[in-house]
């Protein structure tokens, strides 16, 4: 009941943005950032909107890309052996596919490709370059795996729109959400056609000592890694020292 009151309130402030719009909908996260701390648990950011008038709605929400490194083992008598090891490169690092009813039920299958809205259509890079089957089998494996882990989702029960108007889903972040920016696009179908289009986002940031550690690790690399290596060398030698004196 309390989201619902807030929600009501919030799409009445958004109501008059739809008189001046180009897109006949209104859709934003409560928060634009979410801290990353030493408690942090996963979080739960409510996403709250308005639209004009009856229509079905699509929210794809994108992580940041990652670098994924895949292996696998196969069986060979009664051992088993490394069978390979690939890169997959410019993957999103989460893939939210939220509808009112099944995507395919929504749009054509062109309009889902013009909008990237097939799960296992995500365009990646596996290196080495592979060709034919090889490339497949290592592409499916990856969604495989994102699927199991929650990570790639396709949920047509996610949103609610209350009267027509008042539009409410919660986009779910995990306890290892990556870093970066991530991109919620709202996109408003009416007799099969895209209507309505909107876009914002959510940061996901480290904050204290862990922020400065996570910007110095990318920023100055060689110097943090040396940095950690000293650190370790005279922690090491100040525990001999100590333990040899006892």
């Amino acid at each position: 009941m309390k989201h619902l009151l807030r929600s009501m309130v919030l799409a009445g402030l958004m109501l008059p943005f739809l008189g001046w719009a180009d897109d006949a909908l209104v859709i934003e996260p409560e928060t634009s950032h979410v801290d990353i701390t030493p408690e942090f648990a996963g979080a739960d950011v409510k996403t709250y909107g308005v639209i004009d008038g009856p229509g079905d709605l699509i929210i794809k929400v994108t992580g940041p890309r990652q670098d994924v490194t895949l292996s696998r083992e196969i069986k060979w008598g009664p051992l088993w052996v490394g069978g390979g090891k690939v890169n997959v490169a410019g993957a999103p690092s989460l893939l939210y596919l939220y509808a009112t009813k099944p995507i395919a039920a929504i749009l054509a299958p062109d309009e889902q490709d013009k909008y990237q809205l097939r799960l296992e259509g995500v365009r990646i890079r596996i290196e080495p370059r592979l060709l034919g089957h090889a490339a497949d089998d290592w592409r499916q494996a990856f969604f495989r795996l994102k699927e199991k882990e929650r990570r790639y989702v396709e949920d047509d029960h996610a949103i609610k729109v209350i009267r027509d108007r008042l539009v409410v889903t919660d986009i779910v972040l995990p306890a290892d959400a990556q870093i970066g920016n991530y991109v919620i696009e709202t996109l408003l179908v009416k007799s099969g056609k895209v209507v309505g289009h909107d876009v914002s986002h959510i940061e996901v940031r480290q904050i204290g000592i862990e922020r400065w550690l996570w910007n110095a690790a990318r920023s100055h690399a060689w110097l943090f890694g040396i940095a950690c290596t000293l650190a370790a060398m005279v922690l090491g030698f100040t525990l001999s020292a100590v333990f040899h004196r006892h």
